[in-house]
């Protein structure tokens, strides 16, 4: 009757499925709930109506849920299934009507597509509302030039064209009509090619290149060799003439150069710049890439290079690297020196505290640096624990008891349709449509309200807005809503089986999902584990299991499988380090051997602190931080040092 959606894939019956619709409105009358259930499936059936194109069975069931608080999203889908032969008046009175739901702004969106493909641009221009898709508003630009409508049409031209990106082909009439118009079409060119290659797009600054005059023209083709081979072009441009142009293509190559190798980048800029009349700014950025490049790429001259820069041109980078570096060598009087030197904003973040409470302590000001460290151990941070580690402290996890505050649901959600619609969609598995209703509800609520809707959410076992809702708040030590413990039969099972912590396990499967089982990265990543579909295979492969396929890897009970399978073979590969494992599943074992000490063993927490890659530094720091509050929850009081043995120079 309705194809049952892919969140409740995993129950073998409707029996099941009602169970779980009842847990998630435990609180509501049984009247009240009978009657959601009911409105749930109708929904179901409605939606695959519309799929078949049974378009009467369709509407007889669309009145059936007249009163169900996502109807709405049925008569969006039916507008957008068939959008092309939707006429003007009937648009206006459909965003008329849904003015207030998140789903208009993306249906006027493919109606004012409909109505370029038609070529109706007087209706175009009636319909469209200023929006920033760049499509859309390069189709506006069509319209006003076919409608003659070209008064200040050349500015709004301009924020379009100077992106250093490549935009629309709906973009290429504007542009033209730009450039025709224009008084000087080579300087709003060139504006737009340097651009192009600061943002690293050398194909599109060639292009643009060839709207240029012949002579132009070989400057832009200069410009984009030095892009391609940084260090063959640097020997040429070095008895290149002193001009303006020449002087911003060879601070391009270093830059380029430095990127790949940074002490090749020195030489050369050694060799080069007192041979031209490089302003302060170019010299200042030069050194800057060149010293920050070196850092990059742990290459020992690097805290020379960054000691030198002038202070004026350092950057929050140019600190946090030198200030890393005098970490990897202990050298504690420079590193003080240099979290002294830092802007405010840097200095007072507990991870400048803690390290300047360790150099202290190195420079036996033992009173200062405990002092430091006792008030940083307040925290449950990642610092936090560190510091009470240092002073064996016990942890600050206290719960906030804002998960259990007693929230009257029919009451709530009644008085904010958004997050009654956003339950309705959540349950429906349309997520999408879920969170846009549901963060645009937060809008409207006080912090009281929020921390009800996170409550509801949690409740619902929507722990991803749950966390992101209670994060909104000033309730940060609500740690049953920050930190559930969903899948826990799952998990236990799995820990046990492979003699891993769950409280880890749990602490990389916050980081990764927030705990959303069908989350989905950017690159590629599924699931709660957010493993890649090539790991996941090899894993699977190495089970004795059949090729899975995404569906497959989304399923919880496989995802958690294949996920703690590879999480237990990082931390075999490193003799069951934490920090280092956590590191791997990140960012993937070759990387983390690269990382090593060189020469002798180093402290996990300077270690640590010295990974080259942020986000990678970021994840350890945090499934470290977690993995400790979720040991509470299981009742264990594990030190987090305890996980953060001291780092070998091979494994």
């Amino acid at each position: 009757m309705f194809a049952i959606s892919s969140r409740f894939s995993s129950y073998a019956s409707l029996g099941k499925l009602t169970a779980i619709l009842f847990l998630a409105t435990a609180s509501i009358s049984p009247s009240i709930q009978a009657n959601i259930e009911e409105q749930r499936l109708l929904f179901h059936e409605a939606s695959r109506a519309l799929e078949l194109g049974h378009i009467s069975q369709f509407n007889q069931l669309l009145k059936r849920l007249d009163d169900y608080p996502a109807q709405p999203y049925l008569e969006h889908d039916a507008f957008v299934h068939r959008v092309s032969k939707v006429k003007p008046q009937q648009a206006e009175l459909f965003f008329r009507r849904f003015s207030d739901y998140p789903f208009v702004y993306h249906a006027r969106g493919k109606w004012l597509s409909v109505l370029a493909r038609r070529g109706d641009w007087e209706n175009y221009l009636a319909f469209f509302d200023g929006r920033e898709n760049t499509r859309l508003r390069c189709l506006s630009f069509q319209a006003r030039l076919k409608l003659g409508r070209l008064e200040g049409l050349n500015d709004e031209i301009a924020k379009v064209w100077l992106h250093g990106y490549s935009q629309p082909s709906q973009c290429d009439p504007a542009f033209e009509h730009y450039l025709a118009s224009h008084e000087a079409p080579e300087k709003v060119i060139w504006l737009r090619i340097e651009k192009a290659f600061k943002a690293r797009r050398p194909n599109l600054a060639r292009y643009l290149g060839k709207k240029l005059q012949p002579e132009e023209r070989a400057v832009a083709e200069t410009w984009y060799q030095a892009h391609r081979r940084p260090q063959r072009s640097l020997k040429k441009l070095a008895d290149a003439a002193d001009n303006e142009r020449n002087r911003a293509i060879i601070v391009h190559a270093i830059d380029r150069l430095a990127r790949k190798d940074s002490l090749k980048a020195l030489e050369y800029w050694n060799l080069i710049r007192d041979q031209f009349e490089f302003s302060q700014q170019q010299i200042d950025q030069s050194q800057l890439r060149i010293a920050l490049s070196a850092a990059y790429q742990h290459k020992p001259e690097a805290r020379g290079l960054l000691s030198r820069l002038d202070p004026s041109s350092m950057n929050d980078q140019a600190y946090l690297w030198l200030a890393r570096i005098q970490l990897r060598s202990s050298d504690w009087s420079g590193l003080k020196d240099t979290i002294n030197q830092m802007p405010a904003h840097l200095q007072q973040e507990n991870e400048w505290q803690y390290w300047l409470s360790r150099s202290l302590e190195a420079d036996g000001q033992l009173v200062d640096s405990l002092n430091l460290l006792e008030q940083i151990s307040h925290k449950s941070s990642y610092y936090g624990f560190l510091a009470a580690d240092k002073l064996h402290r016990e942890y600050h996890i206290e719960q906030e008891n804002a998960a259990s505050l007693a929230v009257d649901e029919e009451a709530f959600l009644t008085a904010n349709p958004h997050l009654l619609r956003a339950r309705e969609l959540y349950f429906l598995d349309r997520l999408v449509d879920a969170k846009r209703e549901w963060f645009q509800a937060l809008r409207y609520l006080d912090q009281d309200g929020i921390k009800q809707a996170a409550t509801l959410a949690s409740k619902w076992k929507w722990h991803d807005s749950a966390i992101r809702t209670v994060a909104k708040t000033p309730h940060r030590s609500d740690y049953d809503l920050r930190f559930p413990m969903p899948y826990k039969q799952q998990v236990l099972e799995s820990a046990q089986a492979r003699e891993l912590d769950p409280a880890l396990i749990y602490g990389v499967m916050r980081r990764e999902s927030l705990f959303d089982p069908l989350a989905r990265s950017s690159v590629g990543a599924l699931g709660l584990m957010q493993l890649m579909p090539s790991t996941a295979r090899l894993v699977a492969r190495s089970l004795g299991m059949k090729r899975p396929r995404k569906s497959d890897i989304l399923r919880v009970e496989n995802n958690i499988r294949f996920g703690t399978h590879y999480l237990k073979t990082v931390m075999n590969r490193f003799d069951n380090n934490v920090a280092l494992a956590a590191a791997a599943y990140n960012a993937g074992p070759n990387n983390v051997r690269r990382w090593l000490p060189k020469e002798s063993i180093m402290s996990a927490d300077l270690w640590v602190e010295t990974v080259p890659f942020t986000e990678t530094r970021n994840y350890v720091q945090a499934v470290l931080a977690y993995s400790t509050v979720f040991d509470k929850s299981l009742g264990k009081n594990t030190l987090m040092s305890s996980r953060m043995g001291d780092i070998k120079t091979e494994y």
